[in-house]
């Protein structure tokens, strides 16, 4: 059984640590051996003794070594900035990609931002390609969540409608993912078959609001004039959608007045 002693697993061996100096070779690294303990014990006590005893040194001979408090110390190794995850890497390369445009922003480029070398992201994402899909594929997956999942269980339709409104607009405006969602509306890059998947996704969104607008209307008391429900799925996420092409943190208009006037278009504009 191991011992409870400070030392670890040496001591179990019948090591015994000296801790006034430490045994350099010739060609030491001092760097490298700073920790200051030399083992005696088994063949290697036994060696050292031999060679010892087979030599006479001066009687003001020094000990071997560098006394403690001489040595250099241990520099810590330089370590790449830990990333927390994928989707702080999503974050910063959606990030480029709306700054800079995506042909015009290389994977070194990302790598730089995330203080990442190259092969470190690499292991994460393959290809430009692969990021592109996964930021697109991921603000999809925040729109799921954060947008269709809390509303389907929202029996009237009217405040299912009402709902998906505030939400699809809290999540355009959000601060941590704007730059993912904006990056939706950039998917002429990927290839055909990562944008095929991409848009059947899009699709499900835009059927899902569709079939909603059509309960909204067959409640029958808001329009003289019927608009097809696709029509009016197509009208309020291009309302919502286009909201980062002129939004300013620091304008007028904010999420608090946002919602209710987008909601008084579709309801006074569409339905009325």
């Amino acid at each position: 059984m191991k011992s409870s002693k400070p030392g670890g697993w040496a001591e179990d061996r019948g090591y015994t640590p000296e801790k006034s100096y430490t045994l350099l070779p010739q060609s030491a690294n001092l760097n490298f051996f700073a920790p200051r303990r030399v083992w005696k014990g088994h063949g290697f006590s036994r060696a050292v003794k031999a060679h010892e005893s087979q030599r006479v040194e001066p009687e003001s001979q020094q000990p071997i070594g560098i006394p403690a408090r001489n040595c250099l110390p241990c520099q810590p190794m330089a370590r790449e900035t830990v990333v927390d995850s994928r989707q702080e890497i999503l974050r910063t390369a959606a990030r480029l990609f709306q700054q800079r445009g995506y042909d015009a922003t290389s994977m070194n480029d990302v790598a730089a931002a995330l203080k990442l070398s190259k092969g470190g992201l690499y292991h994460h994402f393959q290809s430009k390609d692969e990021i592109l899909f996964e930021i697109m594929d991921h603000a999809m997956e925040i729109t799921q969540v954060r947008v269709l999942d809390p509303v389907r269980g929202i029996a009237d339709p009217e405040e299912r409608l009402r709902a998906l409104i505030r939400l699809h607009i809290e999540v355009v405006l959000s601060p941590r993912d704007r730059e993912i969602t904006v990056m939706l509306h950039e998917n002429h890059p990927l290839p055909p078959g990562l944008r095929k998947r991409i848009n059947s996704r899009k699709k499900d969104y835009v059927h899902f609001l569709e079939n909603l607008m059509a309960e909204v209307q067959e409640k029958g008391r808001h329009q003289t004039r019927k608009v097809s429900p696709r029509a009016a799925a197509f009208a309020l996420l291009g309302m919502i959608n286009w909201i980062y092409q002129w939004y300013k943190p620091e304008g007028e208009l904010q999420a608090q007045n946002l919602i209710p006037q987008f909601t008084d278009l579709i309801f006074g504009g569409i339905f009325s």
